[in-house]
């Protein structure tokens, strides 16, 4: 079920003490989607997906995530009200990946996470499929 759809910008200034998704300008066409809902004594391992794609919107807004993910991931996550281990976190470019955020131990004020990219797969894409086809 398709829960959100918009476009995220993000001027590469800090506001409110809160470090930008990265230093560069950029923006991005989001989708959340509700993939699963726990149901008694049913939990998925995964519940939402954020399917992610370059939107552009002006030249110089032409940042890529695959460096940031793990800041974009917290601001959506905060906003959204996600959790960012139980998300698949999608993005659309010449090739269809995901990002892994694992969490790991806590050295500094905040979390950090060990990030790894990976080709989506079969049945990812076969769950996801309906929703992209017009991004």
């Amino acid at each position: 079920m398709l829960l959100h759809d918009f476009i995220y910008e993000w001027d590469g200034k800090t506001t409110k003490g809160e470090k930008p998704v990265s230093w560069w300008p950029g923006s991005y066409r989001v989708k959340i989607i509700k993939l699963a809902t726990d149901k008694n004594n049913i939990s998925y391992l995964v519940h939402t997906a954020v399917i992610l794609k370059n939107a552009r919107t002006n030249p110089t807004m032409n940042t890529s995530l695959k460096n940031y993910i793990h800041n974009f991931a917290r601001k959506i996550s905060k906003e959204y009200d996600l959790k960012i281990d139980k998300t698949l976190w999608i993005e659309l470019d010449d090739k269809i990946r995901v990002a892994q955020l694992k969490p790991e131990q806590k050295l500094a004020p905040e979390l950090l996470y060990s990030i790894s990219w990976r080709p989506i797969r079969p049945n990812e894409l076969a769950m996801i499929k309906s929703y992209i086809t017009d991004m």
